[in-house]
């Protein structure tokens, strides 16, 4: 379905790959890479608020969020790895925490659903990893720009740091989401997706019945 919140989403996996051709160009790209990784977290902090505030949320579009979040991710992560590596061995521990992250949350989410038909709705601190991610990643871009090369050798490695350690603690906050969810538990600000597809088939049920009235 064709909606604001979606088209933002599809906006953000568009901007992907221009990114990657930015950055990759060197540093006379790197204010341009910025902007378009602006505008990408911009579009992940709107879709969301977008889907609540029009009441626009589809299936689509629960779909499309998470893969868009990890696909940026990655993208932004291996780039990274590809230019900073040999100048910051140490970033590569950083970043490989980030993907695996990501790695984790795909997997895990994919047990949840298959051993307790549960969804876990995307928590506060979920929600702080990505915006520190983005803040951090935009920042080094921005320091690559505006800082002279002698010190990002301690600003780069301490932001890519920073930020892997806020995604870790997000994960293992997850973790133990996931947990509860598995052994039974009563979690709140979950989705009860055998629920959700009973709702969705007597709204369904309901149109159907209300064209047939008309």
């Amino acid at each position: 379905m064709i909606n604001l919140p979606n088209t933002l989403t599809t906006i953000r996996i568009v901007l992907i790959p221009l990114f990657c051709a930015l950055f990759l160009m060197g540093p006379d790209y790197y204010t341009y890479a910025g902007l378009v990784l602006v505008a990408s977290g911009i579009s992940d902090m709107f879709d969301g608020f977008f889907a609540r505030r029009l009441h626009q949320e589809t299936e689509l579009g629960k779909i499309l969020d998470p893969v868009a979040d990890k696909l940026t991710l990655a993208a932004v992560v291996v780039c990274m790895w590809y230019v900073y590596h040999r100048s910051f061995p140490w970033i590569s521990f950083a970043l490989g925490i980030m993907l695996l992250k990501e790695i984790a949350m795909a997997v895990g989410g994919l047990v949840i659903v298959h051993k307790g038909k549960k969804l876990v709705k995307a928590k506060w601190w979920g929600k702080v990893a990505t915006v520190v991610f983005y803040v951090c990643m935009i920042l080094i871009v921005a320091l690559n720009i505006f800082m002279p090369s002698e010190r990002l050798t301690v600003a780069v490695p301490a932001l890519a740091f920073f930020a892997a350690a806020v995604m870790l603690f997000a994960l293992i906050r997850y973790f133990l989401v996931a947990l509860k969810i598995i052994r039974g538990e009563e979690v709140s600000g979950t989705i009860d997706l055998e629920k959700e597809k009973l709702l969705q088939s007597r709204k369904r049920d309901q149109n159907l019945h209300n064209r047939q009235e008309d």
